[in-house]
């Protein structure tokens, strides 16, 4: 199959989905961005990906209509292109917050496919984790091209329903940042206990690297592993026995709750 894809918006994740496809399935997608700055485009351009000026050029002759827009200018694009969209154009939207009847409402109650997508920022580097989810049946065309855009920069699990999506929202979502903190956390501690700043940034990244590699190729939880390299009375053990007593595992509950709590919250606003 082609994918015929217009993207409306030319921002980091549109060019990180992209270039994505452009890597992996070159041959499969032909893609052109809406954007109305110039600069922009102009990356765009140096990355060999045609352009244009207004979100209602992409729509004539593409398939699949990706919105890759800020959430709050959403509705206002939807409304542009809505006299455009034709009935056998698959929407797919990476706005975050904004519900799928959000969508269709603003394209004037289309039964149009809507695929929403939940990605993550490290599909700038090609690990992203995607999460899509549609409000009615798709059928298995549209369903392999939204995986081959995906799957393009990094993984892709499809939900079974969009109220999942602020849960994913708070796993995936923001849980690049999670991981930054904790990363930036350990380099500040090691500098301090005399490593030079380089050195211990290129421990920590390597460990953190290490660590997620076994998890996601060992056949025993994270939990296992861990005990693995707890020896008891050792120094694993007394780093550990720190993050317990401050009941570490509750307050990465608490912190995903909150940002479920607030997708959630955003989602009903907007």
């Amino acid at each position: 199959m082609t994918i015929s894809l217009g993207v409306i918006g030319g921002g980091n994740m549109a060019q990180a989905i992209i270039a994505g496809v452009q890597r992996t399935a070159p041959d499969l997608v032909n893609a052109v961005v809406a954007e109305p700055n110039a600069e922009t485009r102009n990356t765009l351009s140096t990355m060999g990906i045609n352009t244009v000026n207004s979100a209602r050029e992409v729509m004539a002759t593409n398939d699949y209509i990706m919105l890759a827009v800020k959430p709050q200018i959403l509705p206002a694009v939807c409304q542009d292109i809505a006299s455009e969209l034709r009935p056998n154009q698959c929407i797919i939207s990476i706005a975050a917050g904004i519900t799928i009847q959000s969508i269709r409402s603003a394209l004037g109650d289309v039964s149009n496919p809507v695929i929403r997508v939940m990605p993550n920022t490290p599909a700038l580097v090609g690990e992203g984790m995607s999460a899509l989810v549609s409000d009615r049946s798709l059928d298995a065309q549209h369903r392999e091209a939204a995986s081959i855009l995906f799957d393009a920069c990094g993984l892709t699990c499809w939900l079974e329903t969009e109220d999942m999506i602020d849960s994913v929202t708070a796993v995936s979502g923001s849980g690049p940042a999670y991981f930054f903190l904790m990363i930036e956390s350990m380099v500040r501690s090691a500098i301090r206990l005399g490593i030079p700043p380089e050195t211990a940034k290129t421990l920590v990244v390597q460990t953190a690297k290490g660590a997620s590699a076994m998890v996601e190729t060992s056949d025993v939880g994270p939990d296992v592993l861990r005990q693995r390299v707890t020896s008891p009375g050792g120094t694993t053990a007394a780093a550990l026995k720190v993050l317990d007593d401050d009941d570490y595992g509750d307050l990465i509950d608490r912190a995903m709750i909150a940002a479920r709590d607030r997708a959630s919250a955003l989602s009903k606003d907007a």
